[in-house]
């Protein structure tokens, strides 16, 4: 099964055919908030919340040290340290909507 992918360029398409915006002035905002969005992420902070309201919330989480990680492929024991990651939960419109049946 193919899997559809979206880019930055749909979404300004979309927005501008939704509020009849030309689309160079929407790339320009959509790439603002991307990039605001990245920042915030980025920050020296260990625990971070975004929270979009109707969207969803994007999460930075730290990771413990695995010093005993294993590759799968080789078998090869590495150490991984402890790092941050980020985690997206959505928001109930979408969760809801996600739980519903779903027919191909």
């Amino acid at each position: 099964m193919k899997t559809l992918t979206y880019t930055k360029k749909d979404i300004v398409r979309r927005v501008s055919g939704e509020i009849s915006v030309p689309q160079d002035e929407i790339k320009i905002i959509v790439d603002y908030v991307i990039a605001t969005i990245r920042d915030i992420l980025l920050e020296d902070q260990s625990n971070l919340r975004i929270e979009i309201r109707n969207f969803g919330v994007f999460e930075v989480k730290p990771t413990k040290a695995k010093p005993h990680a294993r590759n799968p492929k080789t078998n090869q024991i590495c150490n991984i340290p402890a790092h941050r990651k980020v985690s997206f939960k959505p928001g109930k419109h979408i969760k809801s909507e996600m739980m519903k049946e779903w027919k191909k």
